[in-house]
C-alpha cells in the first residue's frame, strides 16, 4: 500500500514539474554558489558589545553573469529546490565591517537625544548591515545584495527584561488560582467520605487524584461497533503529525546543508513524511462518525432527541471539552512564551509568532483562525480546532436534518460528499491549487504559506476538509442501516481482514491514556518544538537520523508536558461540568462512547 501511495505520489509530482524547467547541477557547481544560510557567533558577539543583525538579501548580476544564472535555472524548480538568488544571513557586522562601524558612529547624534537617537542608530546599523554583505558578495561573487528582509539588528549585551505586561501578570495569576484549586480539591478528595463527597462532587472535580483516575480510566465500551482500534488511530496519527512538523520546522530555520535536503526531496519515504499531513483527514472521519453514531444509537433505542435542544447542548458541550486547554496555550504563547528563551533565530520565530498571537488572540476564542486572518499564523497546527468545530456544528445539523431517514440519509450523504469532492476539484483547477507536496515547498514554508490560495481555500479551511466530515457522517449511516437489516459484514469473507494483527495492535488498552493525552500533545508540540529550533545558535543539520531523533525526543517531551495539562485544566473541566450538569438534573454531558472517544482529543 505504501508503494502505491508512493507510486502515484511521485507521479503527480512528476505532472507537476513536467511543465518547469527542471535543472539539475553537479555537486561542484552547486558548492559554487554562495551559501543559503549562515549565522555568526551570536552570544560571543553581543557579549563583545558588538552588533549582530539577521536578514535576508535579494541578489542580482548582470545579464552575462554565469553563475548567477546558473542560480536562477537551478532555482527554477521551485517545487523541490529553494530560492537561491536569495540569501539569509546572521553577522556580527561589529567584527565583518568594523571600518563602517567607525565611519556610522561619527554621524550619530549626541546620546542625549535618546529615542531620536535609537531610532537613527538603528537606520545606520541597518544600513551598516545592508553595506556590510553586498560589499562581501561583489568581492566574492561580483553579485550585488540588496536588504529586502530585516529581523532584527541588534547591540548587547542587552540591558534588564522589560517588566511584566498587564498580560503576563493575568497568566500567572490564572495559573496560580489553578493550581490553588488543585491542592484544596486534592485535599478535600483525600480527606472527605464516599458519602460526603456525593453532594460535593463539584468541590473535588479539581482533584488531582480523580483525574488521575479519570485519565487511567478503561475505555467505555460501545454497543453495536467495536471502535477500540481507534485510541491506536489517534495516537499514530500524532505521530504523523510529530515527524511532519519536526522537518517543517526545520525548514523554515537555517539549515547547514541545503544539497541534501534538496536531493532527498522526492525520495519514496520523504514524499510520505510530507504528506503526512494529509492524516488529519483521518481525526474528521473519526470525529463525524463517532457524533452521528452516538445520535444514531440513540434512534434505535427509541430515545426523543429535541434538534434545536441537542444542537445547542452538544456544542456546548464540545466547547467545554476543548476550550479550557486550547485557550490557556494560546494564552502562554501571546504572553509568556516570548521570554521562554534567546538565540539568533528566537525573534523572527518565537517572537513574531507570540506577536501573532497578541494580534489575532480572539479569533481562537471564537474558533474561526482558520478563516479570518488566515495569512497570520499563531499556533499554525490550531487550524484544524478551528476547521473541526466549524464542520462538527455542520455534521450535527446533517446529522438532525436526516433524522427521520435511514437508508435515505445514506443516499443524500453519498451525494453531498460526491458535490463536495467535485466542488474542492472545480475550485482547484480555477484557482490552479496545488496538491499537498508542492504546497510544501521550501519557499513557502519559510514564508508561512502567506498569501498561498491553496493553504487558505484547500489545506486549512472547511470546504477543503468537507469531503472527510461527510464521509464520517456516510459512513456511521451506512453502518447502523445494515444494524437494523441485521447485516453481518463479518459473515463476507471479503470483510474478514478485520481481524488482521494490524486491527489487534490498534485495539491495544494501553493507547487509551495516550489517546487522552494526544489533544495536549497537538496544542503543546509545536511550541516545544519550534523553542527547540528556535534556541539553536548555529544552522540546523536536517537529515534522516536528526529528524527521527528528534521526532521521537519531541513526542515524549510534548505527551509528558500534555499530562500536567490534561490533569490541572482538560480533565478537571470536563468532571466539574459533568458535576454541575447533575446537580442541575440536566442530560449527561456526552453519554456513551463520544464522551471518551473525541477524535479531535
Amino acid at each position: 500500500m505504501a508503494r502505491a501511495i508512493t507510486a502515484v505520489a511521485l507521479a503527480a509530482l512528476a505532472c507537476v514539474c513536467a511543465a518547469q524547467d527542471v535543472y539539475d547541477i553537479s555537486d561542484e557547481q552547486y558548492y559554487q554558489m554562495p551559501n543559503l544560510f549562515h549565522l555568526d557567533h551570536y552570544e560571543q558577539c553581543l557579549a563583545a558589545r558588538g552588533v549582530y543583525c539577521l536578514g535576508s538579501f535579494e541578489l542580482s548580476a548582470d545579464s552575462h553573469h554565469q553563475l548567477f544564472q546558473t542560480m536562477q535555472r537551478y532555482s527554477a524548480n521551485w517545487v523541490d529546490n529553494f530560492n537561491h538568488t536569495r540569501l539569509h544571513r546572521g553577522l556580527c557586522v561589529s567584527r565583518r565591517c568594523p571600518h563602517h562601524q567607525d565611519t556610522t558612529h561619527n554621524h550619530l547624534p549626541l546620546a542625549a537625544h535618546h529615542s531620536h537617537n535609537e531610532s537613527l542608530e538603528q537606520l545606520a546599523f541597518d544600513a551598516w548591515f545592508s553595506s556590510c554583505v553586498n560589499a562581501s558578495m561583489i568581492s566574492e561573487y561580483n553579485m550585488s545584495a540588496r536588504l529586502y528582509r530585516l529581523e532584527y539588528c541588534r547591540q548587547g549585551p542587552g540591558g534588564p527584561d522589560p517588566p511584566l505586561t498587564d498580560n503576563e501578570r493575568a497568566f500567572a495569576g490564572v495559573i496560580a488560582v489553578l493550581v490553588a484549586l488543585t491542592a484544596i480539591s486534592t485535599v478535600l478528595d483525600v480527606t472527605l467520605s464516599d458519602n460526603a463527597k456525593k453532594g460535593l462532587q463539584w468541590a473535588v472535580s479539581w482533584s488531582l487524584a480523580g483525574s488521575w483516575r479519570t485519565l487511567h480510566a478503561p475505555p467505555p465500551s460501545a454497543r453495536g461497533a467495536d471502535l477500540a482500534a481507534m485510541d491506536g488511530l489517534r495516537v499514530l496519527g500524532m505521530m504523523c503529525f510529530i515527524i511532519e512538523h519536526v522537518c517543517w520546522l526545520n525548514t523554515l530555520s537555517y539549515l547547514v546543508e541545503t544539497r541534501r535536503f534538496e536531493q532527498m526531496r522526492r525520495a519514496g519515504d520523504v514524499v510520505l513524511m510530507t504528506n503526512s499531513t494529509l492524516v488529519v483527514q483521518v481525526f474528521f472521519v473519526m470525529s463525524s462518525f463517532l457524533l452521528a453514531h452516538k445520535l444514531l444509537q440513540q434512534r434505535r433505542q427509541g430515545q426523543h432527541v429535541p434538534k434545536i435542544s441537542t444542537f445547542f447542548h452538544t456544542m456546548f458541550n464540545r466547547i467545554i471539552r476543548m476550550s479550557p486547554s486550547y485557550f490557556l496555550v494560546v494564552w502562554f504563547a501571546s504572553s509568556w512564551w516570548e521570554r521562554a528563551g534567546d538565540g539568533p533565530m528566537w525573534a523572527p520565530l518565537v517572537g513574531s509568532e507570540a506577536a501573532v498571537c497578541r494580534h489575532k488572540w480572539w479569533t481562537h476564542l471564537l474558533y474561526l483562525n482558520n478563516l479570518i486572518y488566515p495569512d497570520d499564523k499563531c499556533l499554525i497546527q490550531t487550524w484544524y480546532l478551528a476547521a473541526d468545530m466549524q464542520l462538527y456544528a455542520l455534521s450535527l445539523v446533517l446529522t438532525l436534518a436526516l433524522w427521520r431517514l435511514r437508508l435515505g440519509a445514506v443516499y443524500a450523504l453519498g451525494a453531498l460528499m460526491l458535490a463536495s469532492v467535485g466542488g474542492n476539484f472545480l475550485l482547484a483547477y480555477s484557482w490552479r491549487l496545488v496538491p499537498t507536496f508542492v504546497l510544501h515547498r521550501p519557499e513557502s514554508i519559510r514564508v508561512l504559506y502567506k498569501g498561498d490560495a491553496s493553504f487558505n481555500l484547500l489545506y486549512q479551511s472547511p470546504l477543503g476538509n468537507l469531503p472527510g466530515a461527510l464521509a464520517g457522517l456516510l459512513l456511521a449511516h451506512l453502518h447502523h442501516a445494515l444494524l437494523d437489516r441485521r447485516v453481518q459484514l463479518n459473515d463476507y469473507k471479503v470483510f474478514r481482514w478485520c481481524k488482521a494483527p494490524v486491527r489487534s495492535v490498534l485495539s491495544w488498552r494501553g493507547w487509551a491514556t495516550c489517546a487522552r493525552l494526544s489533544f495536549g500533545a497537538l496544542m503543546l508540540h509545536m511550541i516545544i518544538n519550534k523553542s527547540l529550533v528556535a534556541a539553536r545558535l548555529a544552522p540546523t543539520q536536517l537529515d534522516r537520523q536528526t529528524a527521527i531523533l528528534e521526532w521521537f525526543g519531541v513526542a515524549f517531551v510534548s505527551y509528558m508536558a500534555a499530562l500536567p495539562l490534561a490533569l490541572l485544566v482538560e480533565l478537571p473541566a470536563q468532571r466539574l461540568h459533568r458535576a454541575l450538569t447533575a446537580r442541575t438534573g440536566a442530560p449527561p454531558a456526552a453519554p456513551g462512547v463520544a464522551d471518551k472517544k473525541d477524535a479531535s482529543k
